[in-house]
């Protein structure tokens, strides 16, 4: 992706600025910055970084690297992110919510749908937990 151009995560801002440094290590400084760089990283391909950055305990973690990445990969390829709305956030403590709308394009379809992710934070990082 070029650095100028405008986030995947619909922010409004040009990918430096936004979650570029996520994608290159840097830690998400919130549980709502952290999903945004997760529908980008979903939008772009980034499947590792979508591994790396889910929560061990959560729903989706699966111990086959893997098997995961390649199932990520497809999903990835056969889908289009088109935009990310947030619609509320929420944190208390080392835990956090987010609710968010997102508009995907699957198979030449619109797969619009809204979810309300859970977030942990695990040794100083922002995690995704699951969907609620």
């Amino acid at each position: 992706m070029r650095p100028n151009a405008p986030c995947p995560c619909s922010s409004g801002d040009k990918y430096k600025r936004c979650c570029g440094p996520l994608h290159r290590g840097a830690p998400a400084p919130s549980a709502e910055r952290l999903m945004r760089s997760r529908f980008a990283a979903y939008a772009l391909g980034l499947v590792d970084y979508v591994m790396d950055t889910q929560h061990p305990t959560g729903a989706i973690w699966r111990p086959d690297r893997a098997a995961w990445a390649a199932d990520l990969s497809r999903f990835c390829t056969e889908t289009d992110f088109v935009r990310l709305r947030v619609l509320e956030t929420g944190e208390q403590g080392g835990d956090a919510t987010v609710t968010f709308e997102a508009q995907l394009r699957q198979r030449g379809r619109m797969a619009p749908f809204v979810e309300r992710s859970a977030f942990r934070l695990l040794d100083g990082r922002w995690m995704y937990l699951e969907a609620l």
